[in-house]
């Protein structure tokens, strides 16, 4: 029988960081490492208005260290071919912000109920490289920006800091983070920094990056109507609408240099 979200996730108290009542049960493994089984997760946090995506590791070796970096960093922002040419970036932070360059959508709350067994075969049998670990992410859908540029999108689920090489770099925030899936084991290693509720401090920043990409995304249509004042419509090649993993599609796209 398919799992699918039951009341544990509804009954849980809301005010209880990382379903911590819950977490009080799972035993330690190797030090403070906690797993649980993929269905599990529904009882540590809401996935009301949420999408779930899922990032393979499998370039980066199946080393536990490659977890840990994504643990503390984040996902780093794939970089486009076209922009890893130059050497000299300067100040320039690199790393896309577009969420389908560096995820593949496994689910929304948008497309019904949330099947496990389902998702579970995905994450068994992953489409790209054959990894057998994968990152899952949570991402709360009200700071989806919707508008015609894939960037900023997705914009607000990324923090910027340096890389290993003082880069400054765009990462999926860790706070989203769910924990890594373990094809071998069926086992979700949860990430200690993996923020359940959208609150206090974590909030606030959500709520400046959204605006930060809104003004963005004004001031570029401002400066298009400036330069065409003859009517012409803002959607061209550059800017053009693509599929996106809102609807849980799963991209063509998942794995790049963790490091």
């Amino acid at each position: 029988m398919n799992e699918t979200i039951s009341s544990n996730a509804e009954q849980q108290n809301d005010s209880s960081p990382w379903g911590e009542e819950y977490l009080k049960s799972v035993p330690e493994v190797a030090g403070e490492r906690k797993f649980v089984k993929l269905e599990e997760i529904a009882n540590l946090c809401s996935f009301d208005n949420t999408m779930i995506s899922g990032h393979g590791t499998a370039s980066a070796g199946n080393g536990h260290e490659v977890i840990e970096s994504i643990f503390d960093e984040g996902v780093k922002g794939f970089e486009p071919l076209g922009s890893m040419i130059s050497e000299n970036r300067g100040n320039k932070v690199v790393g896309s912000t577009d969420l389908n360059n560096n995820t593949v959508g496994l689910w929304s709350s948008m497309g019904g109920e949330l099947d496990f067994q389902k998702m579970k075969e995905k994450l068994d049998n992953w489409p790209h490289r054959g990894a057998k670990n994968v990152i899952l992410m949570r991402f709360p859908i009200d700071y989806y920006h919707y508008t015609e540029v894939a960037s900023e999108r997705t914009q607000a689920y990324f923090t910027k800091h340096n890389d290993k090489n003082g880069q400054a770099t765009n990462y999926i925030d860790r706070r989203f983070i769910i924990g890594n899936y373990d094809a071998e084991t069926g086992q979700v290693e949860l990430n200690p920094n993996f923020e359940p509720n959208i609150t206090g401090d974590f909030k606030r920043e959500l709520d400046e990056r959204l605006a930060k990409a809104q003004e963005q995304t004004k001031k570029r249509h401002e400066a298009f109507d400036e330069k065409n004042p003859s009517g012409f419509t803002r959607t061209n090649t550059e800017e053009s609408e693509p599929e996106d993993n809102v609807d849980g599609v799963v991209n063509d796209w998942d794995d790049n240099d963790w490091e």
